[in-house]
């Protein structure tokens, strides 16, 4: 009776012993499936801000990209922080420790990042303002000084009209030219066997504008075949630009008034019949001409 009674005693303790492991084996997967699903959940986390931060890492570069300047030292300065990026991107490509310490260590270098970027944003809109002020300062400029040269040429321009119509106001200019053969008795004759002179004839006009003084009058006179008869010495004279014979000349007082003149030429025999044109120069401007016929 009383083995019995000791064998309970025994199987009560037993029960109890294996009672109290299985509610500890109970309790220990219960903490172990919350420790679990909280780690899996912390993982998850960490793995989306990891994610998060790559993603803004990469806009971060675009954005970069992005920034234009003409400024040579701020384009390797912002060389230097794309680097930067890249660099930190590589790294984060490794992380393999699931700490959140890490991740705001990351976080706060992509904050230094997104502040350097606000920086140079700031650099660069100053820079482009100012750049904008100067080609439009240099555009103002530009138009003044295209105006001031358009003003200068047009004066140029009436100074030199102004000039060119003095000038031809001050040019000598004559009327009344003839040119006749004329015998030794100086009465003009048609045939060129009785022709001993060639005389023309013309008056200057009166220009209170040109300058007065001794002037040369020369008289060109060309045969049918275009040949010039010359002057016994061969000199020339000079017109625009140029050097021409002539086949003769006289020397006049010209006062500003009217003044008849006449110019001979000796027949040295080369005469043929045809038609002659005479031409007129005074001070390097052909001043008239005409045409007579020798038979």
């Amino acid at each position: 009776m009383a083995e019995s009674i000791g064998n309970g005693k025994k199987d009560n303790i037993y029960i109890g012993v294996l009672a109290s492991l299985g509610v500890i084996l109970v309790i220990v997967a219960v903490m172990y499936y919350m420790e679990h699903r909280d780690n899996k959940r912390y993982i998850s986390e960490i793995t989306t801000e990891k994610v998060n931060l790559e993603n803004e890492l990469k806009l971060l570069s675009q954005d970069y990209d992005s920034l234009q300047t003409s400024n040579d030292t701020l384009n390797v300065q912002l060389k230097m922080e794309q680097e930067k990026i890249s660099e930190l991107l590589e790294r984060m490509k490794v992380f393999r420790n699931n700490s959140y310490f890490e991740i705001n260590k990351y976080k706060r270098e992509l904050g230094t990042l997104k502040g350097v970027l606000r920086d140079y944003i700031v650099q660069i809109d100053s820079l482009n303002t100012r750049n904008q002020l100067l080609t439009a300062e240099n555009q103002r400029v530009k138009k003044q000084i295209d105006w001031v040269k358009n003003r200068n040429t047009k004066l140029e321009e009436s100074s030199e009209s102004m000039k060119e119509v003095i000038s031809k106001a001050a040019t000598l200019s004559l009327t009344d030219l003839t040119c006749t053969p004329i015998n030794r008795k100086g009465k003009e004759v048609k045939k060129i066997s009785k022709t001993e002179k060639l005389v023309a004839n013309f008056t200057l006009q009166k220009n209170i504008t040109a300058s007065t003084g001794v002037k040369e009058i020369f008289i060109r006179i060309a045969r049918p075949d275009e040949i010039v008869l010359g002057n016994p010495q061969n000199l020339l004279f000079d017109y625009e630009n140029t050097k021409l014979s002539y086949t003769a000349k006289r020397e006049v007082e010209y006062e500003g008034q009217q003044l008849e003149v006449a110019i001979f030429w000796d027949n040295d025999g080369s005469l043929i019949e045809g038609e002659y044109k005479v031409d007129v120069f005074a001070e390097g401007n052909h001043i008239g001409s005409v045409k007579f016929l020798l038979k």
